[in-house]
């Protein structure tokens, strides 16, 4: 009798283990196969990269602005992830670009048992929360703005938001010492490494105490963990404050994307298919449904919570709460599901959801399916990536061209957020770029969205008097052009070589530059 009820418990750790282990597993391999495959670091990070290396040049002193596109752009960026990459470099000469490369998987990597951790918490089962952590480790592009190279905060933002909000439940259900200052800590160190997540933890908390605190002690501690995170992330934002004022914050808060319909966004979050066979968008409706049927009403809130707060992360934020929704769908509706059709006796006990067979073959299944979609995915991500041909041709410019010259990329993207090349250029050129848009919500306001229309304009622009009235328009001057000959309008590059006011000074397989000579 003692050696069966000692042997069962065994065995559902041994389930866990096995699940979370092969999870855990599977997104390592999700996280960096394309990182690997690129050889740079996927996507953006450019702007980062100069602010590492201003950290160095001011001492580890927070420096006013950044060297970045050569614009004074406030350093008003949370900077934990900024210092902590900087501190890596110098305790162990790893290069800038390489930290840019690998850190961002290495931490979104840990946020897995971080995620586990709290979704275990919330389902009040661990191995319901290890398939919570299956489909947070495993959905196709979920983990994709955290491995890029701008994930080394996203990245940070995110594990440290999942430790927050792990603590602080404990901290209302508990009350210790140990959940108090670890509640801080990591409340601190979410508001250090991202702007947009430090507002999404605070909200979260707040949603928190209101379903699992509510008493006199419970408030007494939200308090403390408010002002003990506004101390301890004291010395960045006092100093940005001192610095600049509030201006820089008040800029940022306009890219919010606060117009934008939230019912809209919300319903393209839940039907948003990852993947061909609709797995995921059965399981989230399910999880919907059966979470208001048993009254989960913290995680149906939850994934509604961020389209009010901050629209612009509302999806990769209500993330969390969809997979926790997911997995209880998946181990308590399947089983209910099943065993409604079968009508077996309802005095007869019914197996736990890890104990039947079938459910298990389905999960690994899954499991193995969303890998596969994954890696699909990620092989997309290997061309977000600068080519050794871009690379090549910025290095050219840094050496061949005067250091206060002005740029003017075009290469056919018109979503200049997700442009490699322009968020790059000023970085890697130590040149003036006027169709990048990294660093602008520091300074533009309510202006951003303007000069973001017209970046995206000139995109696609056809003919070089396009780009001179566009130039005159916006106020944006350049001395030099520069094509990518994949995504540039064929029609521009015929204009550029009829025209005798500009001339072609360097030429690649994958870039143009040309240089004006009217002016």
């Amino acid at each position: 009798m003692d050696k069966s009820t000692n042997k069962k418990p065994f065995m559902q750790n041994e389930w866990t283990i096995l699940f979370l282990g092969a999870t855990f597993l599977f997104g390592i391999i999700q996280r960096f196969s394309p990182g690997l495959q690129a050889g740079f670091p996927l996507n953006d990070g450019g702007m980062f990269l100069s602010m590492i290396r201003d950290l160095r040049a001011s001492h580890y002193l927070l420096p006013t602005v950044t060297s970045y596109n050569d614009l004074n752009i406030p350093y008003a960026y949370p900077p934990f992830g900024l210092y902590f990459a900087r501190l890596i470099s110098d305790l162990f000469n790893f290069s800038e670009i390489s930290l840019l490369r690998w850190l961002p998987p290495t931490v979104n990597v840990l946020s897995i048992l971080a995620f586990y951790s709290l979704a275990s918490l919330l389902l009040e089962s661990r191995r319901r929360g290890a398939v919570a952590a299956v489909f947070y480790a495993l959905t196709p592009g979920a983990s994709a703005w955290f491995i890029m190279g701008g994930g080394l905060t996203r990245s940070f933002g995110s594990l440290f938001m999942l430790l927050s909000l792990y603590w602080v439940y404990r901290l209302f259900r508990d009350g210790g010492k140990l959940e108090l200052t670890l509640s801080i800590l990591f409340c601190s160190l979410t508001v250090l490494s991202h702007p947009e997540v430090g507002i999404h933890t605070a909200s979260g908390c707040i949603l928190l105490w209101f379903f699992y605190g509510r008493s006199p002690r419970s408030l007494l501690h939200s308090f403390m963990v408010a002002i003990g995170a506004l101390l301890l992330s004291a010395p960045w934002w006092w100093s940005v404050i001192s610095y600049h004022g509030l201006a820089p914050f008040l800029s940022a808060l306009n890219t919010g994307s606060y117009g934008n319909s939230m019912w809209h966004a919300l319903s393209s979050a839940i039907l948003a298919s990852q993947t061909i066979i609709p797995i995921l968008v059965i399981l989230r409706i399910a999880g919907i449904c059966w979470g208001v049927y048993k009254q989960k009403y913290f995680l149906v809130i939850w994934f509604i919570l961020p389209y009010l707060v901050e629209p612009r992360s509302a999806p990769s934020i209500a993330f969390y709460p969809f997979c926790i929704l997911m997995a209880f769908a998946f181990t308590d509706a399947l089983p209910a599901l099943v065993d409604y059709f079968q009508k077996q006796d309802s005095f007869s006990r019914k197996p736990e959801f890890h104990e039947r067979g079938w459910l298990n073959t389905i999960l690994v299944l899954i499991m193995v399916y969303l890998l596969a979609e994954s890696s699909l995915f990620g092989f997309k991500l290997v061309n977000t990536s600068l080519s050794i041909a871009d690379r090549e041709a910025m290095a050219w410019i840094q050496k061949n061209t005067p250091e206060n010259s002005h740029f003017l990329p075009i290469t056919g993207v018109k979503s200049p957020e997700i442009d490699p090349f322009v968020e790059w250029f000023p970085v890697l050129t130590q040149r003036r770029s006027q169709t990048t848009i990294q660093g602008l919500e520091w300074l533009l306001g309510p202006k951003f969205y303007e000069r973001y229309a017209d970046l995206a304009e000139v995109q696609g622009c056809k003919t070089t008097a396009c780009l001179s009235q566009w130039s005159v328009r916006t106020g944006l001057d350049y001395q030099f052009i520069v094509i990518q000959r994949p995504g540039a309008e064929l029609g521009l590059i015929t204009s550029l070589e009829k025209s005798l006011d500009f001339e072609l000074v360097y030429s690649s397989n994958g870039s143009l530059i040309y240089k004006v000579l009217y002016q």
